[in-house]
């Protein structure tokens, strides 16, 4: 090893491209980060992330980071490049996969918090510098080349033969990596797509921080450009790639929690997690979720997904993912669908391989205790891979879904009916099963079962009465469990309860329904609703574990997600009526952008001074005197120091004349017109008028022409 490559652990660090600087820092935050993961170990960041109450800190170091890339075909014989690895947000994943790791990053302070956190792979090797720089030395035998988060800023560091094309540079960047693949070799890209949903509806563009920049294709320039799916295809093609895929991550890439492909989109009601904002403050312009439904019903999802997966090469078996790793170690398991109808749940951590395997014993015991009712079971059988458990794929439409039809066209007689038949099929034992899935939008209708309603996910359930044999030689997380539950016995009419619940929380449109009218049909009691709210809480207590939901951490980084309307609302019944603005015509009528406020017009509360110069070449003016209905006596009117008279040649207005100089208007945008034509025009004018405004008060207070007139008389 020569003097410019050094060790952190196992991994090694290239310095043989190094400017001596990094060219690319978040700041101080960077030196924290270091810090601390030089001190602490990796199992100690969840709660070190919490207490920070820090963007920074989550983006760089959550293990669900990792979603992104832990489903691809990646294995101990596969060699990886990954460009632009930062703080090894996903290293750590991709040496746990591949034989081999190779890292380019532009930042010492980056590549050092890499190494420390992953400092006993020894697979793992980074190299610092521009990647233009370094890449004449990369071999030409990668399994998968890796863009996240990085795709976007390719034009910061490539140079093409076409500058007049913005996407030259990113087309070159692909030539240039595609050259280092493998014939059978994949590159991957997550990136932002630049109509994303999200930036519609209010978010902040993900690297400038500034609304609605992306979709108006940057006006104000930037160093990130993210793209289209139309953009994004072009570019490959330019580059010579012809054979690609797009997954839709959702909600975003960078804390994906479900992946959607071409072969299974998103269903309606399935994109209700909208709200991640973790880094900076939002508006909410319209329900995302509603607006989703509408999009995924006109086809258009793939347009305005948030994010985009790009695959190339011979595409993967995975059409669908969805990861529930939010939660304590021993219960973060994996749900996918394959291409070839296979739904597979997989434990991502050792301690959650007893959590899947007692799915299978679940099964068992709901085959049993459904029998002989229209309730059929999903089945469920141990995958190839031993660890995994393999569930039908069934398709026909939720009961939930079911549901939400009979509320749309009124039905509610199909709807009480639908509830009676779920509730009828819960069996008498079930104070003996503790299955907290057994709720709507588990259970399928119209399947092949017979016309059967089918329960598919049975995840959460353990019996009472195989515990006691269980004990003995249950796991510890099985154990911890059995204990936690044990205080949750779960009858039929709890059960019931849950399943409305979770129906009423799912969507605010469901709130429509009056949940007591069910509650006294089943005979549930204010007290037990207190104690079913109760077991909820103790059994999302031991999902999540000890550590804080994403969503909770959201709240607790204090960022908002602000309803415009409301500021709006609240900015209208504040805002001062007393206002004056003047507009310039310049032959192409008024706007905002030819108009001028006067702050200080008004002397005190009803009168008003305006006296400004007037700009060559105008046509008219128009003087709004306040932004609300108003009475107004124009006292008087100079134009160049000479009097102007006060009559209908020299003033108009869209309010009632009552006479000369005394206007009555009952409009918010009261303004009047002065046609410069009809006055001495010079090079330079000078306009100078003295009123007096009385807004119209609310009905019963004084007239504000009887006020006027009050004043004119004296």
């Amino acid at each position: 090893m020569n003097s410019k490559t050094t060790q952190i652990g196992k991994v090694k660090l290239d310095y043989i491209h190094y400017p001596g600087s990094d060219l690319y820092t978040d700041g101080d935050v960077e030196l924290d980060i270091l810090g601390m993961v030089s001190e602490y170990a990796p199992s100690e960041y969840p709660e070190i992330i919490e207490q920070s109450r820090d963007w920074s800190y989550l983006y760089h170091l959550s293990h669900l980071r990792h979603n992104i890339v832990e489903w691809l075909p990646i294995d101990k014989s596969h060699k990886v490049l990954e460009i632009g690895s930062g703080c090894g947000a996903v290293t750590g994943m991709l040496a746990e996969k591949a034989g081999e790791v190779v890292c380019v990053d532009l930042s010492e302070t980056r590549s050092k918090i890499n190494a420390h956190r992953h400092k006993e792979c020894d697979n793992i090797t980074i190299h610092l510098g521009n990647f233009g720089d370094i890449e004449p030395d990369l071999p030409n035998d990668f399994d998968f080349i890796l863009f996240i988060g990085v795709f976007e800023y390719c034009g910061l560091y490539i140079t093409s033969d076409n500058p007049a094309n913005p996407h030259a540079p990113y087309v070159e960047m692909l030539r240039i990596v595609k050259s280092h693949l493998k014939d059978d070799g994949h590159l991957a890209i997550a990136i932002e797509n630049r109509f994303g949903l999200k930036y519609w509806a209010g978010c902040t563009e993900d690297h400038l921080g500034t609304y609605f920049s992306g979709l108006e294709d940057y006006p104000d320039g930037g160093h990130a450009r993210t793209f289209t799916r139309g953009q994004l295809g072009k570019m490959l093609a330019a580059a010579g790639i012809n054979d690609y895929h797009f997954y839709y991550p959702y909600p975003d890439y960078k804390f994906m929690t479900t992946i959607f492909s071409d072969e299974r989109l998103p269903m309606k009601g399935e994109l209700y997690n909208n709200t991640r904002n973790f880094d900076r403050h939002r508006m909410e312009l319209f329900n995302e979720r509603k607006v989703f439904d509408s999009i995924i019903s006109e086809g258009q999802f793939p347009m305005f997904s948030n994010a985009y997966f790009v695959y190339t090469g011979k595409d993967t078996n995975t059409a669908y993912l969805r990861y529930s790793n939010d939660r304590a170690p021993e219960y973060r398991v994996r749900t996918q669908i394959t291409k070839d109808k296979k739904v597979l749940k997989t434990p991502l951590t050792s301690e959650a391989e007893a959590h899947v395997k007692r799915m299978l014993e679940s099964y068992q015991v709901l085959l049993k205790a459904y029998e002989n009712t229209n309730i059929a079971i999903n089945k469920c059988q141990f995958a190839s891979d031993d660890k995994s458990v393999e569930f039908e794929y069934i398709e026909g439409r939720t009961l939930a879904e079911k549901m939400d039809e009979c509320l749309k066209n009124s039905d509610f007689t199909l709807f009480q009916g639908l509830i009676d038949q779920f509730v009828a099929a819960i069996p008498c034992r079930s104070i003996q099963l503790y299955n907290h899935d057994l709720i709507f939008s588990n259970m399928l209708l119209d399947s092949k079962n017979n016309g059967k309603w089918t329960l598919i996910d049975y995840e959460w359930m353990l019996e009472k009465e195989a515990k006691a044999s269980k004990e003995a030689k249950a796991s510890k997380e099985t154990k911890a469990f059995m204990e936690a539950d044990a205080s949750m016995e779960i009858s039929a009419k709890e059960m019931a309860y849950r399943a409305l619940y979770c129906y009423l929380l799912e969507d605010d449109s469901r709130k429509t329904i009056n949940p007591d009218l069910f509650y006294d049909k089943w005979g549930i009691t204010p007290t037990d609703i207190e104690v079913y709210r109760e077991n909820e809480r103790k059994f999302q207590d031991v999902a999540a574990g000890e550590r804080m939901s994403i969503a909770e951490m959201r709240v607790s980084f204090g960022v908002m997600s602000v309803d415009p309307k409301i500021l709006i609302d609240s900015y209208i019944s504040k805002a001062p009526a007393r206002h004056v603005q003047v507009f310039f015509d310049y032959g192409k009528g008024f706007s905002e952008a030819e108009s001028i406020h006067l702050t200080e017009a008004y002397q005190n509360e009803n009168n008003v001074l305006v006296d400004i110069t007037i700009p060559q070449n105008i046509h008219s003016l128009r003087l709004d005197p306040a932004d609300m209905a108003c009475a107004v006596l124009v006292h008087d009117f100079r134009w160049n120091g000479a009097e102007v008279p006060l009559c209908k040649e020299y003033i108009k207005s869209n309010g009632k004349r009552i006479m000369d100089g005394y206007y009555l208007f009952m409009t918010a945008d009261p303004n009047f017109y002065l046609p410069i034509n009809n006055l001495n025009n010079q090079t330079e004018n000078r306009l100078q008028m003295r009123l007096e405004v009385v807004i119209l008060p609310a009905a019963g207070k004084q007239n504000p022409i009887a006020k006027l007139k009050s004043r004119l008389r004296s």
